[in-house]
């Protein structure tokens, strides 16, 4: 009987002297900024001056693909950004005249 204590009692000594194991946490990766959604106007722009500089009957479904924009929208900026000087109509073409185009 004393040898099964004995035994016993040296397994719950040698199960309190094992080490845990704890993991360390790892810091929280940086959240990326968001970034401010652009207007109309500047998707526009931004699409333009990735396809020449210039919307055509060539590019206009591609364009307004690319900027998000139904035929309103597109007819209301380019009326806004030819009242503010940003573009021009030039010939069969409306060409941005300011920022990367300039």
């Amino acid at each position: 009987m004393i040898r099964y204590l004995t035994l016993a009692s040296c397994l719950a000594l040698s199960a309190c002297a094992v080490p845990i194991i704890m993991p360390v946490p790892m810091p929280a990766p940086e959240p990326e900024p968001m970034q401010a959604p652009q207007s109309a106007k500047e998707r526009f722009a931004t699409s333009v001056a990735a396809n020449g500089c210039a919307l055509t009957s060539a590019n206009t479904d591609l364009i307004m693909a690319d900027a998000v924009l139904s035929r309103e929208d597109l007819a209301r900026v380019m009326t806004e950004l030819r009242a503010e000087g940003r573009g021009e109509i030039d010939g069969q073409a409306f060409r941005l005249i300011t920022g990367a185009c300039a």
